[in-house]
């Protein structure tokens, strides 16, 4: 049976003009095929190597997989169509050229990732954004230097943690922009980020010069039901990491659910360095 949620999802692709078909075991087929949404339901006991192996099988057919949870749908609505809009080519162009560098504050980046980014905002040591005729069009996060004294004793590594722009715009060479920038402030030695596999396949990373170094495993995430926010095991409340120390793998999840918290997951992440 079709979720109220799924419905919900693909009422939205028609509202939005998109053209779609649906295709078996709750896929939704676009342009042509060859881009998937599988949409993945909370209720449902899903089996992270299920999504890994139709992941792999996507790959082989040239087709890109996005997992579509129903948490993010609900919770993300705008900045999930606006992703789905950019995979297909749809967004308008903006000219990175035209665009001139500000360094903003984190209550900035804050109110634009919000608006403009899947996983909302982070914390960061160094925020800049693009600017057009007076209008913010794109957003990065840079954390601070991180020593690797086990390569040298002054090497510094910084990680790219997060990078928008405006819902409905590409900003041509705006990634590159503030990459540079940032470089020729900073001058690290190498610069990691993160592709999110549940939609990304990291195109955007080798284009700009960046290395994939490795691929993680599906990673356990856990769902706070009364505000339907995502946490990592290690960002759990003290008490409950406390109270679970002791605990078989079953018996958390147990009391995790008997606290409202639901087990969910990514199927991993590709790990990208540029290097200097």
């Amino acid at each position: 049976m079709t979720a109220d949620w799924q419905l919900n999802f693909v009422a939205a692709l028609q509202e939005k003009g998109i053209a779609f078909k649906e295709g078996e075991d709750r896929l939704v087929l676009l342009d042509k095929g060859q881009v998937a949404i599988n949409m993945v339901s909370l209720q449902n006991n899903v089996d992270p190597e299920k999504l890994i192996d139709l992941q792999t099988d996507c790959q082989k057919k040239n087709i890109y997989l996005v997992h579509l949870w129903e948490d993010i749908w609900k919770t993300r609505r705008n900045q999930v169509l606006g992703r789905i809009a950019s995979i297909l080519g749809q967004n308008k162009t903006l000219h990175g050229r035209k665009a001139k560098v500000l360094v903003i504050n984190q209550a900035e980046a804050d109110e634009f990732l919000e608006e403009n980014h899947l996983q909302a905002s982070a914390k960061a040591r160094y925020k800049f954004a693009l600017d057009i005729d007076g209008q913010m069009v794109a957003v990065a996060l840079f954390s601070g230097g991180r020593p690797m004294n086990r390569i040298a004793a002054d090497y510094r590594s910084y990680e790219l943690i997060r990078f928008a722009s405006l819902i409905g715009y590409t900003v041509t060479g705006g990634f590159s922009k503030l990459l540079k920038h940032f470089i020729n402030l900073v001058q690290p030695n190498d610069l990691m980020s993160y592709a999110d596999k549940d939609w990304s396949l990291g195109n955007a990373y080798d284009l700009s010069g960046f290395k994939l170094v490795k691929e993680s495993p599906a990673v356990d995430i856990w769902l706070n039901r009364k505000d339907d926010k995502r946490v990592f095991t290690h960002r759990l409340p003290i008490p409950l990491q406390s109270a679970m120390k002791e605990m078989a793998k079953e018996e958390q999840q147990q009391f995790l659910l008997e606290n409202d918290y639901i087990r969910v997951f990514n199927t991993g992440n590709l790990k990208y360095i540029l290097y200097f």
